[in-house]
């Protein structure tokens, strides 16, 4: 296998992190102990989530494996056989996907790598063409025209989260194109899934958690675009009548994953739980160029043993592979 393009990205991530690491030296050890502090805490911290987010007008729905999970999201659409979703590794994790569609769901992929990578293996938890070749710019160009055109005309739109802020019940969305904000803002119904880890106390909480994933996993400073959710769009504009879903969706969904992430928390292991999934570990991960791209990016870096503990339904199962050598850039310290 070509793994030329894949290892040149990752070559210039691991540049481009080392100069913005110097930048801010204090980022991992800050954000290590926002997110051990929520761990350690978590049933507390998702308990304030849920009331401020049902505060904010959003439906708040607790699933306690993937099943659940799944059968709630298909349940919010209500007969719905058309759905644009963006890209998440929530997703993989619960396998969402391959469950809508055998019932029938036609899925629009907002995401400009999974629509132009050849396959369906989930090579990357942010980059899904990371090793497929682009050259064709009026096809790229064609393909947002296509995407953002359905957008526009489909009842529900499905994306994960990046943070959900438990202080004021407000959604955080991170990301480099553009789409992740089209799928949750044209739709009528935005649908979030997040497992629970994805809960921080403060808005300060959730920019260092955007920083830090944008800097560990992909080296830039911060990705293109931060979205803010607080609940359905609504305004008081017109004659100061309150009027909801005027400039974005009039109903919000958010279906918190347990999955035993719970469990985890009271026995004490938070490593699953501190994850970022900025996929820093794959960057200096050499099981990541000789597997990863081939079997999916589980199967390298700490995603190995971190990811098994929330994937025990996996339809294949996760093998131990040895990723010592990934644990000087985990921004939390988390030990491969």
């Amino acid at each position: 296998m070509n793994t030329t393009k894949a290892e040149k990205i990752l070559n210039q991530i691991n540049t481009n992190r080392s100069l913005l690491i110097e930048k801010y030296p204090d980022l991992g050890t800050k954000v290590a102990a926002i997110k051990r502090s929520a761990a350690e805490d978590l049933k507390q911290i998702v308990d304030q989530a849920v009331k401020t987010l049902k505060a904010k007008g959003c439906h708040v729905i607790l699933a306690k494996d993937v099943k659940e999970a799944r059968e709630q999201v298909n349940k919010i659409l209500s007969g719905s056989k058309k759905v644009v979703m963006s890209k998440n590794p929530v997703f993989t994790e619960i396998e969402l996907a391959p469950y809508l569609e055998s019932q029938n769901i036609e899925i629009i992929r907002t995401d400009l790598g999974e629509r132009l990578a050849p396959s369906k293996i989930d090579v990357h938890p942010w980059i899904a063409s990371i090793n497929t070749p682009i050259n064709n710019a009026g096809q790229i160009q064609q393909i947002k025209e296509d995407v953002r055109q359905q957008a526009s005309y489909t009842e529900y739109g499905i994306t994960g989260v990046d943070a959900i802020i438990a202080a004021n019940g407000t959604i955080g969305l991170l990301e480099a194109e553009g789409n992740v904000r089209f799928t949750s803002n044209l739709p009528y119904n935005h649908i979030v899934v997040a497992g629970l880890e994805k809960i921080v106390p403060t808005l300060e909480d959730a920019l260092a958690v955007c920083r830090a994933t944008s800097i560990y996993g992909l080296g830039k400073d911060m990705l293109n675009y931060i979205s803010f959710i607080s609940g359905p769009s609504r305004t008081a504009d017109i004659e100061f009548t309150m009027v909801q879903g005027m400039h974005g969706p009039k109903e919000v969904y958010v279906v918190l994953v347990d999955n035993g992430r719970l469990e985890a928390s009271a026995r004490g292991d938070l490593d699953a739980l501190m994850c970022l999934h900025c996929g820093g570990c794959l960057v200096n991960c050499q099981n990541y160029l000789k597997e990863g791209l081939e079997r999916g990016y589980r199967y390298s870096g700490k995603w190995q043993r971190v990811l098994a503990k929330f994937m025990q339904n996996c339809s294949e199962p996760l093998e131990q592979v040895d990723s010592t050598e990934c644990h000087s850039v985990c921004p939390l310290g988390i030990q491969g």
